[in-house]
Formats: structure tokens, C-alpha cells, sequence
């Protein structure tokens, strides 16, 4: 009898349950770390994909942590304390050449959007003969791109590189005049510091690949639906950026502290200008990187899985987001 009573309790609940509507299941949310190495342009989008709900959206609890230099980011990914970053591509390819496994499965900017900056005195690049530039850390993108500049300049070894630390240590270190110039997205110092744009390295018309959205390959092949995830909930917050200026505006105060207007509106409009829509990474891009580090021939592939994106894009994912 106590049997049957329970089962007519049970029946009786199951009718209540499905009687009051449908039901809704909630999925679990996956837990990820994601860094980003820098607090310019190229960290805009995972910003926005974390304050517009892009992660949340596609089931990602996502702590966005700042980590401030690429190599260090991929020294993370490969010791399991992240599940994602954004390191400079050079300092990715780099530690897979030497072992590393990782990989990139989107990009965020496939061109150089970096400037190099100097004192008021210099007019020139041949006024750089004998005097320090700084980056963060050797092997960064800021190194490898200073380096690149000074070999297109003939100036290779008649100038000196100086490992800073960070942006916010490359900045102060021009504030007081240590150091003549740097190759940086933005280079925040105060008066009566002036910095003086020399040139931008987009005008080199170089494909060179800055970042790139990375995993272990481990993390990819355990969790490829994932992974997919968070490459969707990126390039979405790409999408909000662009369409939804106001808000991108509070995001970037918010994580990069700027606070002068103008430099908040130059900091969105960098953003717009050089984070690619369709996040597929440019195998010109990584071809230029491996030719500075004299690696040409290395399999595109060893380095980058488009596998996802190029799904994405059959399936329209980024024709339908700007769209809206």
C-alpha cells in the first residue's frame, strides 16, 4: 500500500509540473579563464564579449583577466592556468616551434595596428641611431615589431631595444625620457611628456598577424563544442562594438581606464578600424612572422586551426551578425 501511495504522489506531482507550462532547462555554464596581454584595442573584444553577455549567451562563465604581455599569456595556456588568451601571435608561434601545445583558433587583428611613437626632437627614423626603443618583453608583438621596423629601416643593431616589463612600464619610461621612442597601440603618459607619432606600421601595407584567440590543443580536443562557443561569443562582441558605440564606450573606460574623452574615443575607433569581422586567421599574416623568425616553410597548420571559423563562415554566422 505505501508503495502505491507513492506512486500516486509521484504521478500527481509529475501532472502539477507539467500542467503549469513548459519547462525550461537550464544549462550548466563552463567555467573559463581568458586572458587578454594588453589594455589597447586588440583586448576590446573580449572585453565586449564579456560586458554584452556574448559568453553568457553562448554558456560561458568567462573570468577575463589581465596578463600584460603575450608571452607570459602563453606560458599560462601551456601550464593549464588559463583555458584561453589572446597572446601576440609571434609569442605564440614562437612556443610552439619550440614545443608548445597549443594553437589558434581565431584571429582578432590580422594587420598591424601599432605605432611607433617618439620623443619631440626626433623627425626622422635615421634620429633613432644610437638611441633605445622600448617594448615590453623580448619576443612580444611590440619587440618583434620594432625589430621589423628597424630591419626594413636599415637600422638594425644601430639601434638599441630595451625590455620594459609592460605598456604601462614602456609608458613611463618614455615620461621620463629613458627611453627615445616605442612601438606601442597606445602609449598613455601625461604632460608635459609629448610623444610624437612618427609612423604607423600599417603603412607598410605588411599582413602580419597581432593575435590571436588561443587553447591548448588538449582543451580543443576534449572540448571542440566549446571552443566553438567561445569563438562565436567573441566575434559577436566584435559585432556589438561596432553597432553599439555608447556601450563599447563604457567598456573601454571600464577596462582600460582611460578617462580623457578623446583618447577613449581613439582607443573605439582603433578598435573599429582594426579588429577583423570575419576572425579567420591570415595565413599571410603568420607567413610574415615566420620569415622574420627565419622558420619559412613551417606548416601553417602547426600553428593555427581554422577549422571552426571556416564552418562559420558556410553557415553565414558573420554575414548574419552585421546583419542586425
Amino acid at each position: 500500500m505505501r508503495a502505491s501511495s507513492n506512486f500516486i504522489k509521484i504521478t500527481v506531482l509529475l501532472l502539477i509540473i507539467l500542467s503549469s507550462g513548459p519547462v525550461r532547462v537550464v544549462e550548466a555554464q563552463t567555467r573559463m579563464t581568458i586572458a587578454y596581454s594588453s589594455v589597447g584595442p586588440g583586448s576590446t573584444g573580449i572585453w565586449m564579449a564579456k560586458d554584452s553577455g556574448g559568453f553568457s549567451k553562448y554558456g560561458i562563465e568567462a573570468d577575463i583577466i589581465y596578463i600584460s604581455s603575450g608571452p607570459v599569456v602563453a606560458q599560462a595556456l601551456i601550464g593549464g592556468d588559463l583555458q584561453s588568451g589572446n597572446p601576440a601571435s609571434n609569442a605564440m608561434i614562437n612556443a610552439i616551434l619550440n614545443g608548445a601545445p597549443i594553437v589558434g583558433v581565431a584571429a582578432t587583428a590580422n594587420r598591424p595596428y601599432h605605432k611607433l611613437w617618439v620623443q619631440p626632437e626626433i623627425n626622422r627614423l635615421e634620429d633613432l641611431k644610437g638611441k633605445t626603443l622600448g617594448v615590453t618583453r623580448f619576443g612580444s608583438i611590440t619587440d618583434n615589431l620594432t625589430r621589423i621596423l628597424l630591419r626594413k629601416a636599415g637600422l638594425e643593431g644601430a639601434v638599441n631595444v630595451r625590455q620594459m616589463g609592460g605598456t604601462l612600464e614602456v609608458a613611463a619610461a618614455f615620461q621620463n625620457r629613458i627611453i627615445a621612442g616605442a612601438i606601442t597601440s597606445d602609449l598613455r603618459v601625461s604632460p608635459p611628456s609629448q610623444p610624437k607619432l612618427l609612423t604607423r606600421m600599417t603603412d607598410f601595407g605588411i599582413p602580419y598577424s597581432t593575435n590571436m584567440i588561443a587553447v591548448s590543443r588538449d582543451y580543443l580536443r576534449r572540448n571542440p563544442e566549446t571552443v566553438e562557443r567561445l569563438v562565436r561569443a567573441y566575434a559577436e562582441g566584435v559585432a556589438v562594438m561596432n553597432q553599439q558605440k555608447e556601450k563599447a564606450l563604457k567598456t573601454i573606460v571600464k577596462y582600460s581606464r582611460l578617462t580623457d574623452p578623446r583618447n577613449i574615443e581613439n582607443h573605439y575607433n582603433e578598435s573599429v578600424t582594426h579588429l577583423d569581422r570575419n576572425v579567420r586567421v591570415d595565413p599571410e599574416g603568420v607567413q610574415t612572422i615566420l620569415e622574420f623568425m627565419g622558420k619559412k616553410g613551417v606548416p601553417f597548420e602547426t600553428f593555427v586551426d581554422n577549422t571552426i571559423i571556416e564552418r562559420l563562415i558556410r553557415e553565414k554566422f558573420f554575414d548574419k551578425l552585421y546583419k542586425k
